[in-house]
């Protein structure tokens, strides 16, 4: 994932202390608006690493006051909801967001959905700029494979019909969406083991994997780390899992399967790949695992790097010996195939693109692959199918923006266009939402300060100041608000639940439970 690289920062961080954050239980009143100066005040949509990146930069000028909305109740996004939950010091990154937290001049509004809750144009008369840091997280799937002709249900038995790919995503209905027999997107996996609060999606594939007694391998399209995340975590024994904070129905539905084999098909080669050295290099610390690559698609790669005009760097010649590595585990298992039996296989296959899903009894029962037409092989010998038996087939496509989340930051650029060329509101946009999901943590960082350095140029000289409270609006509305306070008791909550049962953490399971116990929490502290 993205934020791989900031495990050596999160080491220097503490958690926050809940009894000190105490101390800010009147901050919503005390602190934010009885000082005579005049603040700027910035409202931003979501809370994830690119709006708290903003929050840090903003936070160097004293004369800003910082509102986060999130439709979720906690903060964090992708920290929480999208980092492998084996890779606990990279999720551990929150921490370096204390000093965000634990700020007077900023508040978090959980359970907000800004354009459902409250409206563009009603935040328009509390804040000076909107900075909308929506991310992409909504799975993104190639023309190729959406433009496959198919039917949209499929015919027990049938095993020349293709399964419809688009109405697997396309739908709001969870039967229609996945009809019990559709591939999923990485996303929902890593939303299901990651505990997205009941999801929908999560539900979804929970009853696909449960409605099979046992099946041993997948196949997982995608050259990058996402396909490497997800790889890892269904070939990982779910003693190993169990002492994270991973979701107990993940690994309920998965310890019938017991995953032997995976395979991750790429339509390009590995000099293409967007994998990472120290995420390829973790297979090879896994207990009881062997990463393959069979030496004819490895000279395939190497002899059609010419075909991508591409000049592989440092970093992807240190990441061919790794390959090779996997060229020589591939020879040892073939000259002893018996060891096959031992070993828990990761296979990469290059340059093969899907052709066709056979199903069978209303579930995928095979996934066909063919070699990529756009690199001419000529070579009459080489395989030009490989047909892969497996219920389970996850696309790690890619992410693309929340089209909900496009289409009002659109409509308030196109509502607000006089306001904003006279400097009276401005509407802005960072991170992946103005990106699209690609770069690494330092990327994520230099967008970050470019948003905030666009912004304070955009307030330069601003004389309108707001000391009115949107806590105003939300009471009137009824919205039921979470509170930084509020998240750092569910979090010290589900450490201790999570510390009871060995494990790192164990999440609240749905948005109710979440706001039940805050409910418990102010009863007790209000009994009468």
């Amino acid at each position: 994932m993205i934020l791989y690289n900031v495990i050596s920062k999160t080491k220097k961080c503490a958690n926050i202390n809940f009894e000190f954050r105490e101390r800010r239980h009147f901050f919503f009143r005390k602190h934010f608006f009885t000082s005579s100066k005049n603040y700027l005040k910035i409202g931003i949509i979501g809370s994830g690493p690119s709006a708290l990146y903003c929050c840090k930069y903003f936070l160097k000028n004293g004369n800003i006051k910082i509102d986060l909305f999130d439709k979720l109740p906690n903060p964090y996004g992708l920290i929480r909801y999208g980092i492998a939950p084996d890779h606990i010091q990279v999720k551990n990154i929150f921490k370096t967001f204390n000093s965000v937290v634990l700020s007077d001049s900023c508040r978090f509004f959980g359970n907000v959905n800004v354009g459902i809750d409250i409206k563009i144009e009603e935040l328009r008369n509390y804040y000076n700029v909107l900075l909308f840091c929506c991310g992409a997280s909504e799975p993104s799937i190639p023309d190729s494979q959406l433009s496959l002709k198919s039917q949209s249900k499929v015919v027990q038995g049938n095993d020349d019909m293709y399964i419809d790919q688009c109405s697997v995503w396309c739908s709001d209905k969870s039967d229609e969406r996945f009809n019990r027999a559709a591939p999923f997107h990485a996303g929902d996996l890593i939303r299901f083991y990651n505990g997205y609060y009941d999801d929908l999606r999560c539900r979804d594939i929970d009853n696909y994997l449960n409605s099979f007694s046992n099946f041993t391998s997948s196949v997982i399209i995608g050259n990058g780390n996402v396909s490497l995340d997800v790889a890892r975590v269904l070939l990982k024994s779910p003693e190993e899992l169990d002492k994270t904070d991973i979701n107990r129905d993940y690994l309920n539905a998965i310890k019938r399967h017991k995953f032997k084999h995976i395979y991750i098909v790429g339509r390009r080669g590995f000099w293409q790949s967007s994998f990472t050295n120290a995420e390829l290099r973790e297979f090879f610390s896994l207990h009881d695992t062997k990463v393959i690559l069979s030496k004819r698609n490895y000279d395939l790669c190497f002899h059609l790097n010419n075909y991508d005009h591409y000049a592989p760097s440092k970093m992807k010649e240190r990441q061919n010996k790794l390959f090779q590595n996997m060229v020589e585990n591939y020879e040892e298992l073939e000259k002893n195939k018996n060891l096959y039996e031992k070993y828990k296989i990761l296979e990469f296959i290059f340059y093969y693109e899907i052709k066709k899903i056979h199903p069978i009894n209303n579930h995928m029962n095979a996934v066909a692959f063919e070699i990529n037409k756009d690199i001419g092989l000529c070579d009459p010998t080489y395989p030009k199918e490989k047909i892969y038996t497996t219920p389970l087939l996850i696309y790690a496509t890619g992410f693309k923006k929340n089209i909900f989340c496009e289409n009002l930051y659109n409509e308030s650029i196109h509502n607000f266009k006089d306001d904003m060329l006279k400097k009276k509101f401005g509407i802005f946009r960072a991170g992946w939402f103005e990106t699209g999901p690609k770069g690494n943590i330092a990327t994520q960082v230099a967008n970050s300060k470019n948003a905030t350095t666009r912004i304070l140029h955009f307030l330069h000289n601003t004389t309108t100041y707001f000391d009115n409270d949107i806590i105003d609006l939300l009471n009137k509305k009824k919205i039921k608000f979470v509170t930084f306070d509020d998240w750092a008791y569910i979090q010290n909550a589900e450490e201790k639940m999570g510390a009871q049962q060995g494990k790192t953490a164990q999440k609240m399971a749905t948005v109710e439970a979440f706001l039940r116990a805050l409910d418990d929490r102010k009863g007790k502290a209000n009994p009468n």
